[in-house]
């Protein structure tokens, strides 16, 4: 097993690290990557402002699809996005292939497709699923689009017990639609609110002058904690900043099989390409990708600030 002494803590969403290994011990024992996302499809039923996966990449045929998971069998979880993955038209496929594969199976989604008929099914085959809201009605329109479906999804995935992320993009404009989606994801029952800053990728470059670190990330933690305080939230809440988590942490299989490393700040588009799943094993991968010690310790959480 990948990483034995590295445990999956459901109530908080999260790896943890219960041994007593170094980080650097930790990698140096590594044969793949802990955590990875997987996307199905670029093509997507939104238009986000900042969307850092614009369409325009061809997903391989299915075949090579499932023998591209299989390379991953042995990593401890798969993040399944696109776009918007549940527009894949083998999208249920995938997921009942994926299901016995891998220790958990998470959907990325805007929730638009989430429906009473199909969200047991969802339920059967995935641990949980991210969601991202941006904030009330003409805010979340506004940056995205389609609100009520979005939040009749979220809706369908709370009825049915599915534990969810709620996730925000955040800009200083929209710093006051934090409050609102914390408390509608504790209302619903998130077990995380997930806060992340826009990254100079896709349609974002032109959002990048509202990148945001150091002061106004801890400025905006310590708002939230206030808050949390305040108004009684359970939901947890997490902040990303950047460059405190460092570069390349997050690794991305693209619908063509190309694997890359982001955000990667001195790379040409904000990534690091190092290879392609569809032809090398994702062993010879994990050995040619730079950034082990900030992947790793981006999802033990060790680099997040926490509200």
């Amino acid at each position: 097993m990948l990483l034995p002494t590295v445990v999956f803590n459901d109530k908080f969403q999260h790896f943890q690290h219960i041994g007593t290994e170094t980080t650097d011990e930790l990698v140096a024992s590594m044969s793949l990557p802990l955590s990875l996302t997987f996307q199905l499809t670029r093509g997507c039923n939104l238009s986000c402002v900042y969307c850092s996966e614009p369409p325009g990449i061809r997903t391989r045929p299915f075949e090579q699809v499932l023998e591209m998971l299989d390379k991953l069998v042995g990593m401890r979880r798969i993040i399944f996005s696109g776009g918007e993955p549940m527009l894949y038209k083998r999208f249920w496929e995938v997921l009942e292939y994926a299901r016995p594969r891998f220790e958990k199976v998470v959907l990325s989604t805007n929730a638009t497709r989430i429906t009473r008929e199909n969200v047991d099914r969802i339920k059967e085959l995935v641990d949980y699923v991210d969601v991202t809201v941006d904030g009330p009605r003409w805010q979340h329109d506004l940056i995205r689009g389609n609100y009520e479906e979005v939040m009749r999804g979220l809706i369908h995935v709370s009825s049915a017990g599915i534990p969810f992320s709620t996730i925000c993009v955040y800009l200083p404009r929209n710093r006051e639609a934090m409050h609102y989606i914390c408390q509608t994801g504790d209302a619903l029952g998130a077990i995380k609110m997930k806060v992340l800053t826009p990254i100079p990728k896709g349609k974002s470059v032109d959002l990048f002058k509202d990148f945001v670190t150091g002061d106004e990330i801890a400025k905006v933690r310590d708002f939230l904690s206030e808050e949390k305080v305040k108004n009684g939230w359970h939901v947890r809440i997490t902040i990303t900043d950047w460059l405190k988590v460092g570069q390349g942490h997050a690794i991305l299989v693209e619908p063509d099989g190309r694997m890359i490393a982001s955000p990667v700040w001195d790379e040409s588009e904000c990534v690091h390409e190092f290879g392609n799943l569809a032809e090398s094993s994702a062993e010879e991968l994990w050995q040619t990708y730079p950034y082990k010690d900030n992947h790793l310790k981006k999802y033990l959480e060790q680099t997040l600030e926490l509200a």
